[in-house]
């Protein structure tokens, strides 16, 4: 087994690139099918199709890696299908039919989740000896590149392909999942029988396992609030270029304050692993740092001058990293070990629908401007902490020493 130090680094180089990839893997598909069309619309289906699948997959991917003995062999399975996927995609876009791409797309969708929430769940178990608190932050951290470098990635090649305009970014994408897939061989991955005391059981029973998210009153209200923070954080996103437009004269500034969020973010993490946050309980930071997300979004809304906005986004992703490195802490105590990656895949697989209804909700709102949909996100931020604090009162309880074997590790009380 890997150290404590070796096995995180081993996991983030792994992580890193898939995340990429996948981050930016729908700025290719969009700049590929223009390029070569200039049909916004198959492009959307396209995306939509991928992410689609991805949502609807993540219970059944995380179950699967619950159940194999080698869940390595499963990960391997899952990065070279994705890799497939567009290395196929970075080929047939502007050469076959449009069902054709949207079957790829399909097979693509599949692969996703592995790399979202049920990578996260195997961190535990690839450093074992690591602080919850900071390997979590260092789990957040690889979201963080990934949303950074991967679309960034992707504009460069896009913007330096001179021969086929858009295939340079799909084929960028598919070497990103190359170098992931070769990091992968190399990481010390524990059979099932190794961390499992009992066999695998059936796939009923081990779907029935989700519920778990719902009898553990931590997880329900962390589920809750994190979910349904999410619809916010995706009305931010939409709001950005509509920002950019009235503030700055130019939509295009909106990713750079998108970025300046992930640097923010970025920057949380690291501070997280260098310094993780002991006085107060996981469950307890997600409530309170949902709602000064909501007071960060509640104040960017009334802004004058976009100089403004920059400090403020930075703001709002170093709250956004130790919210979700909570929310993964969480999950990580309150999970059964035979189920693990079936609650973190699943986790997963609700914010992304979570943010798919934020989309909605942003486009339903655009036509009484950005401050609006800021107003709203910062009103969903408060109704996440109020709804999850319904279903799940807080109790102050500490948990029993334990191993990951047994059970999860200790963790602050709430």
């Amino acid at each position: 087994m890997a150290s404590t130090s070796a096995g995180l680094a081993l996991y983030g180089a792994v992580a890193v690139p898939a995340r990429m990839a996948g981050a930016g893997l729908p700025s290719a598909l969009l700049l590929g099918v223009i390029a070569a069309s200039g049909s916004v619309s198959e492009a959307s289906l396209l995306i939509a199709t991928a992410t689609g699948v991805a949502a609807v997959m993540g219970p059944v991917s995380g179950a699967c890696v619950d159940r194999v003995e080698h869940p390595k062999r499963a990960y391997l399975a899952a990065l070279a299908t994705v890799c497939i996927a567009s290395a196929l995609l970075a080929v047939g876009i502007g050469r076959w039919p449009t069902p054709v791409l949207v079957i790829v797309c399909v097979a693509a969708g599949l692969g996703f989740p592995f790399f979202l929430g049920a990578l996260s769940a195997q961190l535990r178990r690839i450093a074992p000896e690591a602080d919850p608190a900071r390997a979590y932050s260092v789990d957040v951290g690889t979201y963080n590149v990934a949303e950074i470098a991967g679309p960034a990635i992707v504009g460069v090649a896009y913007i330096v392909d001179a021969a086929m305009p858009g295939a340079a970014s799909l084929e960028v994408v598919t070497l990103l999942y190359v170098v992931a897939l070769g990091v992968l061989l190399f990481v010390p991955v524990p059979a099932r029988s190794v961390t499992h005391a009992a066999p695998p059981q059936s796939w009923m029973q081990s779907l029935g396992a989700l519920s778990v998210m719902w009898t553990s009153p931590s997880l329900r209200r962390t589920t809750v609030i994190s979910v349904i923070a999410h619809v916010a954080i995706a009305c931010y996103v939409v709001s950005m270029p509509l920002l950019a437009q009235d503030l700055a004269g130019d939509p295009g500034f909106g990713p750079l304050v998108l970025a300046i969020t992930a640097c923010g973010a970025l920057v949380g993490s690291v501070l997280l692993a260098r310094r993780p946050i002991r006085r107060r309980g996981p469950g307890t930071l997600v409530a309170s740092l949902t709602l000064a997300l909501g007071v960060i979004l509640a104040a960017m809304s009334v802004v004058p001058v976009f100089v403004l906005v920059i400090p403020l986004a930075f703001l709002f992703g170093l709250s956004e990293a130790p919210q979700l490195s909570s929310v993964l802490q969480v999950r990580d105590r309150e999970s059964p070990v035979s189920s693990r990656a079936l609650v973190f895949a699943t986790g997963a697989s609700l914010k992304v629908g979570a943010f798919a209804v934020g989309s909605l909700l942003a486009g339903a709102l655009a036509a009484e401007g950005w401050r609006t949909i800021l107003l709203v996100a910062a009103l969903v931020e408060v109704i996440a902490v109020a709804a999850g604090l319904l279903v799940a009162p807080p109790r102050r309880t500490r948990a029993l020493p334990g191993n990951i074997v047994d059970r999860q590790p200790t963790a602050p009380s709430e």
